[in-house]
């Protein structure tokens, strides 16, 4: 299978697709895939960075020159954003590697785990075209952020609706990366299962821990 056609089967069937990306990995596609949803995040950070404007109300003692400090940071934050993929790449395959060794897997952690972990980030593209769809659609707002109200961008609408998107295409991935491992590791469906859960359950605590700032929860 060519690289487009390795995409198409690891969204329609992640199980022949993870076996046949263990048996020959190739880390070059995982880097492309992880460029692509890091280029995407960074042109979504840029765009938030235009349409929501942060206001600050009850700091008298703030300087004059926070807000143009919280543009600049905002800036260097979506620079980072795109190192930040390949670093949690890197090191979050590396704890899912250990883990599976621990449970009796004998996968190899490059190519084979990294060009895995990096095909499970294909439902994140989605997630990421989804939210610059959201951001294309959304009117300019402005939140303003109080000493009563210190968690405003987590109250935003926008913020929430992104979260739970994200969270949802967290399960897809998931689903990829339980093949990956039972392919890589070779471990039982239950062993597979904890590991490639771990992700998703960091998801769903940091999901509800934003409704309950929210006051959803």
């Amino acid at each position: 299978m060519n690289f487009v056609e390795k995409i198409k089967a690891t969204l329609l069937n992640p199980k022949n697709a993870m076996k046949s990306i263990a048996e020959h990995p190739m880390i070059e596609e995982a880097v492309t895939i992880l460029g692509i949803y890091a280029i995407l995040g960074a042109l979504a950070a840029f765009i938030r960075l235009n349409k929501v404007t942060i206001g600050y109300e009850g700091f008298e003692n703030m300087p004059s020159s926070m807000e143009a400090m919280t543009t600049i940071i905002s800036m260097v934050g979506i620079v980072f954003s795109i190192v930040s993929i390949f670093i949690l790449w890197v090191v979050g395959t590396g704890i899912i590697h250990v883990i599976s060794l621990a449970l009796g897997g004998e996968g190899r952690f490059s190519p084979q785990m990294l060009t895995i972990a990096g095909y499970s980030f294909i439902p994140m593209i989605f997630a990421s075209i989804i939210t610059l769809a959201l951001l294309f659609m959304m009117e300019p707002v402005t939140i303003t952020i109080s000493k009563t109200n210190p968690a405003a961008m987590d109250n935003n609408p926008y913020m929430l609706a992104t979260g739970i998107i994200a969270t949802l295409m967290q399960v897809w991935a998931s689903v990829i990366l339980f093949f990956g491992i039972q392919s890589a590791h070779r471990l039982t469906p239950s062993r597979s299962a904890i590991v490639a859960g771990i992700p998703l359950v960091i998801s769903v605590l940091s999901m509800a821990w934003s409704l309950r700032i929210s006051g959803i929860l």
